[in-house]
This record gives structure tokens, C-alpha cells and sequence, in this order.
């Protein structure tokens, strides 16, 4: 069964990023930017990007933290190193009060740990003719990249499904997160989900609400997963040169191919179920059980009532 209102309900309760931690992470990338945009000589613009800006950042499990990104647009100086953006951010946020004891580096942005709740990164990005560069620090190196590209070809796939394409990455990431026994970085899995739309899918009925987008796309993946034995190359669809299966290996790429096989025989069967209860039930060995509620069994078996023996006379 589909339980529509369930899976609405699910979303809006245990998988979507609730208000008052959505209002928190808002507000500090507005104080940030602000604060950047007056003290860092190089400024220009700030942009959301990853799941920030593709609206598919998903409530922590567990009461884990988690992570926003966004892009710092920097103005261009031949005359400066791939690490020099990043050390000059680090030491604009070190220098002030109320970031100095938050702010930390990795290889390729600066972030701000938010404790217990989230942590911002924070990615230098310059602009050269028409293309988009960060940097690694690391390797003391400019990448090329294409957050905005990214994020317009997803809203076209997440249009053609009428919106449930995010839904459905979420759902899968919170999949992911809340079994916890098979690992994919999520723009991987946010590329595969959007690789399953096509042009072809317009006006089509398989997207029409958030379970049968689900079982649609969860099957078209698995098919894609089932037809490949061989880990293949999962590209940036707007930047080939880009692979984003460079962290994978054939033995992480094997596991996932088994358990997502195994998921996704699982969303079948509590699709195809007719009974209320056992559908619930089997999307609940998917998402936990605080998916859906079960219905009281009204049905009773009738007294058997044993004749009492008559007194002997």
C-alpha cells in the first residue's frame, strides 16, 4: 500500500530538517556572509551549495551533527596560491571574537563548528573567464567545479517529478543514515536518484506522489546496480571530468549493490501489500517504527459458552 499521508507525515516529522534548526542554520549563514562581506577585502558573494541549496539536507539520526556548505566567492589575484584563499578566510574568522574558537581548516574549505548541532563549510571559490575554480590547500591546487550547474540540473529533474525527487533523496538518505550498515557519500546517491529522470518522465504518472516516486525510482536504480557487477563511473553530470565514485572501490561498491538489492526488494513488498497492517509493517523494517500507525484488530473470535452441568436431582 502507498500510505501517502504517512509518508507526508514521516517527511514532515522524523526525515525534514525542522524549523527551528533550519531558522538556526539560516541565521548563521546570514550572520557569516554579513560579517565576511565586511571584513574580507576579497568578497564577493556567498551561494548555498550541496544539499543546502538543493533542499535536501536531512534531520540528523542519532542526534548526530550535521553539515551545510557554501560557496565564498573570492576576487581572483595571480598573484596568490590555491592555499592562500583559504589561509586568508581562516585568519579573517580567527581574528574576530565570536568565531575564533569555532573555526577550523580542511583541505579544501573552512568551517565553523556549531557544537552539538552542525558544522558550516565554508569553500573559497574564484572565478576565471567563464569557469568556476576552489582550491585544494592540500595540494596547493586549483579545481575546477560547477555547484550552479549542479543545482539547475537537479531542480529540472526535481520539476519533471513535481518536487518528489528531493523527497525521495531524502528518504534514501535518511535510509542510508538510519540503518547505517552500507555507506555512500550523498552526491553520489543524490547523482544516481537524478541520473533514474528523464524528459521522458514528463506528464508521466510514475512521479505523481512520494511512494510510487520512491518505488519507481528505487527500482530503476537497482536495475542500473543489478546490470553493472562491476563498480562504474558515476560522473558529475555537468562536469564529466569530475568522477564521483573516486572514493569508492569494488568491495564498498559490492556491498551497496547487495544491501540496496535487498531495500529495494523491501520497498516492492510493502507496496504491493494489501493489508494495512502488513504494509505498514514491512516500510517500517525500511524507516523504523515511527513510520505510519497500525490499526487495532476490531475483529473477535465469538465466546464459546460451555453449558453449565445441571445439579443432580
Amino acid at each position: 500500500m502507498q500510505h501517502v499521508q504517512y509518508f507526508e507525515d514521516f517527511l514532515a516529522n522524523e526525515v525534514n530538517l525542522n524549523e527551528t534548526r533550519l531558522k538556526r542554520l539560516n541565521d548563521s549563514v546570514s550572520a557569516v556572509s554579513e560579517f565576511l562581506s565586511k571584513n574580507l577585502k576579497s568578497y564577493k558573494k556567498t551561494e548555498r551549495q550541496g544539499s543546502y541549496a538543493l533542499r535536501t539536507i536531512i534531520k540528523p539520526v542519532n542526534n548526530h551533527e550535521y553539515d551545510a556548505d557554501i560557496l565564498l566567492f573570492m576576487k581572483y589575484d595571480p598573484d596568490k596560491e590555491p592555499k592562500d584563499y583559504i589561509k586568508k578566510l581562516y585568519k579573517c574568522l580567527k581574528d574576530n571574537k565570536n568565531y575564533k574558537d569555532k573555526v577550523h581548516r580542511k583541505t579544501r574549505c573552512v568551517y565553523i563548528d556549531y557544537a552539538g548541532d552542525f558544522h558550516l563549510d565554508i569553500v573559497p571559490c574564484i572565478t576565471y573567464g567563464s569557469d568556476q575554480y576552489i582550491c585544494n590547500k592540500k595540494e596547493n591546487v586549483f579545481e575546477i567545479t560547477d555547484g550552479t550547474g549542479y543545482r539547475d540540473w537537479f531542480n529540472d529533474k526535481t520539476r519533471i517529478t513535481h518536487g518528489n525527487l528531493k523527497r525521495v533523496t531524502r528518504l534514501l538518505k535518511y535510509l542510508r543514515d538510519h540503518k547505517g550498515n552500507f555507506s555512500v557519500k550523498s552526491i553520489l546517491l543524490t547523482t544516481l536518484i537524478g541520473n533514474e529522470v528523464s524528459d521522458y518522465d514528463e506528464g508521466s504518472d510514475d512521479f505523481k506522489n512520494i511512494p510510487i516516486a520512491l518505488k519507481t525510482i528505487s527500482n530503476r536504480i537497482n536495475d542500473f546496480l543489478q546490470d553493472n557487477p562491476y563498480m562504474p563511473e558515476v560522473c558529475n553530470p555537468v562536469l564529466p571530468s569530475e568522477s564521483f565514485t573516486r572514493h569508492w572501490d569494488q568491495d564498498k561498491y559490492r556491498h551497496f549493490r547487495k544491501m540496496f538489492d535487498i531495500y529495494n526488494g523491501k520497498v516492492n513488498e510493502a507496496f504491493d501489500a494489501t493489508d494495512h497492517n502488513t504494509s505498514v509493517k514491512k516500510w517500517r523494517e525500511l524507516f523504523g517504527e515511527k513510520f505510519g500507525e497500525l490499526k487495532e484488530d476490531n475483529t473477535y473470535k465469538a465466546a464459546v459458552l460451555t453449558p453449565r452441568k445441571p445439579y443432580a436431582r
